[in-house]
């Protein structure tokens, strides 16, 4: 096998693995969720009780980066640990990688959740029980799962690999050239 053939396996390896993690992320986040209780009143979901309710519902996007952080910086150290072809390829692959399982992960979670309660509670009477909805507030957390990866990333690239080639060259007395055979 080429080294180009490597590294397109090893980019498209990555970016898959990402993507499947991406989807098991969506599952996990969905199961994590706490779904918050709510009524219908004058048309509206209001969520039950007061507070707790809307700290259920902003559980949701907490739990979102949560799941996305650490599963992109898992598969971010598997990543620079395992696909060791081309760290740019692997970098790329990961960035990649890492956007797919965030838009899965939601996907997934957005099939699962229960309907949205607001178009529900319109026609509904008051006092009317309505499950809350699972969604993520804001495109800030969006960065989680390339954020973990790249952590990953970093943390193997900066610590592991640099790490092990300066006890390469430490063992090697052919990488410094002889102080007469310097260029100037």
């Amino acid at each position: 096998m080429s080294a180009r053939s490597r590294v397109t396996v090893q980019v498209l390896v990555v970016v898959a693995v990402f993507a499947a993690a991406g989807a098991a992320g969506g599952w996990l986040w969905f199961r994590l969720w706490d779904v918050p209780p709510g009524v219908a009143f004058q048309g509206e979901w209001v969520p039950q009780p007061g507070d707790e309710g809307l700290a259920a519902s902003f559980d949701g996007t907490a739990l979102y980066v949560v799941v996305g952080f650490v599963g992109g910086l898992v598969l971010g150290l598997l990543a620079a640990l395992l696909a060791r072809t081309s760290e740019v390829a692997t970098l790329l692959a990961e960035v990649v990688g890492a956007a797919v399982a965030g838009w899965l992960a939601h996907r997934v979670a957005v099939r699962l959740r229960p309907p949205d309660p607001a178009p529900l509670a319109r026609t509904a009477e008051d006092l009317t029980p309505l499950d809350g909805n699972l969604t993520v507030t804001g495109r800030s957390p969006y960065v989680a799962w390339p954020l973990g990866g790249l952590l990953g990333l970093a943390v193997v690239y900066l610590l592991g690999l640099s790490a092990r080639e300066v006890r390469r060259r430490e063992d090697d007395p052919t990488w410094l050239p002889a102080p007469g055979n310097r260029p100037v």
